[in-house]
């Protein structure tokens, strides 16, 4: 019986002492909460969730036993043969010149997942739909639509982990990449329910207890995503172990809610956080300060330089994190235009008639660096927008007016396939500095079956971002996505920045979906008048009348 109770008392204090570190075996668990007021009055939240295993063994040492670890998503990676995975779900455009930069890679409207498969292109084609079937199921969404139609495959792009959001610059491994795009994917709280499940402490203690989803979706913009994958070492030889992160990004306005001048992290999200999650070795919240108009109660743990602006850390083990107040003063237009704007940017429209059968797309890039940058550049249209590559122009024009044609240094075109695969555009080229670059090619607009038409035909199509991919050193204009995935601190002096465009409606010819209606009803028509006289003549009792009646 004694030893019985030993026992116990030993795996009791075994369990206690792992919860207290925050350690499970090979496993770390990490919060961070990012608070920056932007310059438009709104204000910037954004939850990261760390788990990091630190065996080389990596997703295969996940197979039996599971500690903090989502079991679900171990078991699709294990399936699948997935080496790297990156999922989001975006709602909202981010307003790259009031907001600055993004602190994630993903601002595509929808649903977006890129995944390296380990095997050759044939064997993996299953895998994928197997992947995305099986987190279609698990966060209540429509992936299993993506499918061949809408599944490129890049070469340029994404050429880095995808488990760091595409924003470290770590070599690429064998395996297939896919890349798919569900642009009318909406976000609701049936995604962040399953979300939420995956946190070791979900929202019950720590940084979780925050997310409100009547908040969270009260919003100018949000993502929400995960992302799976190996983390590499500084030179980025060898693995060093397996990373999963959890990230939610909102774009929140204060004013919304009848919070103005003054207020606490817990009055804007309407809930408190009564403890740490006992399971995490590092829970901390980051407040981002404007140069001037705003002060943050209490003192923080302690400070630090983000993007080259103040920061408070606070230790939510030691503080609680619902209490830190934030009190707005009156100040000049002149500060508040301080903030630094992304050195590139991008946006995208259609060119044509609506209504034609033949049409185009204009993409312009801003380069406000004083340097020449060289970017990579993706688009991917669906099959029955035919892309005519000998259409391709790119005009750069400079402060004075000046326009020079460029020339990509590298081009790889795929072209569609009928309902089997879409096209896509990938290019290489450097931008003058200060300048704007129009990038230009046209299409033709396809014919398809009246059933493939989404239910309001009329609006039109709804087609994905192109993607601009470029990086940004060190020492100029830091990216806050860079700066949050402690790049700087790695021998490497460049991480990857991405910029998503608008996405953009394509109205295809649209059948008289009326013409069905009128044929059947007038058809009917015809044939109950027919029947009733047939049928009236067939069975009316026919009799002689006499003269005299």
């Amino acid at each position: 019986m004694l030893w019985q109770i030993a026992l116990t008392a030993g795996c009791y204090l075994l369990v206690r002492t792992a919860l207290g570190t925050g350690i499970d075996g090979d496993e770390i668990f990490s919060e961070n909460l990012l608070v920056k007021p932007l310059r438009d009055g709104k204000t910037l939240l954004h939850f990261e969730f760390e788990i990091k295993q630190t065996s080389t063994i990596g997703i295969q040492a996940s197979q039996h036993h599971y500690h903090l670890f989502p079991r679900q998503i171990g078991e699709i990676a294990l399936q699948n043969n997935v080496e790297e995975l990156y999922l989001s779900f975006t709602q909202g455009n981010w307003r790259q010149d009031a907001w600055g930069y993004p602190p994630t890679s993903s601002q595509g409207v929808g649903a977006e997942i890129i995944a390296r498969i380990n095997g050759t292109e044939q064997a993996s084609l299953g895998k994928w739909k197997g992947l995305t079937n099986a987190l279609s199921g698990v966060f209540c969404a429509s992936l299993n639509f993506i499918s061949d139609e809408n599944t490129s495959k890049p070469r340029l792009m994404f050429n880095v982990s995808a488990s760091n959001s595409g924003d470290i610059n770590v070599p690429a491994h064998h395996g297939t990449l896919r890349h798919g795009f569900l642009p009318r994917e909406s976000v609701c709280t049936e995604n962040l329910t399953p979300w939420i499940k995956q946190l070791p402490c979900q929202a019950k203690s720590g940084l979780g207890a925050l997310l409100n989803p009547y908040r969270l979706y009260n919003m100018h913009f949000h993502s929400m995503g995960i992302s799976l994958g190996p983390v590499m070492d500084a030179i980025g030889d060898e693995q060093e172990g397996l990373v999963y992160k959890q990230h939610i990004t909102v774009v929140l306005d204060p004013r919304t809610f009848g919070l103005d001048k003054s207020w606490a992290l817990g009055e804007l999200m309407e809930r408190d956080v009564e403890a740490a999650c006992p399971v995490s070795s590092k829970s901390t919240v980051q407040v981002v300060l404007p140069e001037a108009g705003v002060q943050v109660f209490p003192e923080p743990a302690r400070r630090e330089t983000l993007v080259g602006q103040n920061t408070y850390v606070y230790d939510i083990q030691k503080q609680d994190a619902a209490s830190i107040r934030f009190e707005f003063s009156t100040t000049d237009e002149k500060e508040t235009q301080a903030q630094l704007l992304p050195v590139v940017t991008a946006h995208r429209h259609v060119n044509g008639h609506g209504g034609g059968s033949s049409g185009g797309v204009e993409t312009e890039i801003i380069n406000r660096s004083n340097k020449p940058m060289g970017i990579t550049y993706f688009d991917s249209l669906p099959w029955y927008l035919r892309v005519y590559l000998h259409t391709l122009a790119i005009e750069a024009t400079d402060s004075d007016g000046r326009i020079t044609k460029l020339r990509p240094t590298n081009t790889m075109f795929t072209p569609a396939i009928d309902r089997g695969r879409p096209s896509s555009i990938e290019l290489t080229m450097t931008l003058p500095a200060n300048t704007r670059t129009a990038l230009r090619y046209s299409f033709d607009k396809g014919f398809i079956k009246y059933s493939e038409h989404p239910p309001d035909a009329n609006r039109g199509f709804n087609i994905g971002p192109a993607i601009i991919s470029y990086r940004s050193n060190a020492d100029v204009n830091r990216p806050l996505v860079c700066a949050l995935q402690n790049t700087w601190s790695r021998q490497q002096s460049e991480c990857v920045v991405r910029v998503y465009t608008e996405l953009f409606l394509a109205s295809l010819p649209t059948p008289d979906f009326s013409m069905p209606y009128n044929v059947i009803t007038f058809t009917c028509t015809i044939l109950a008048l027919f029947f009733g006289r047939i049928f009236n003549l067939l069975t009316r009792d026919f009799a002689v009348l006499k003269d005299s009646d």
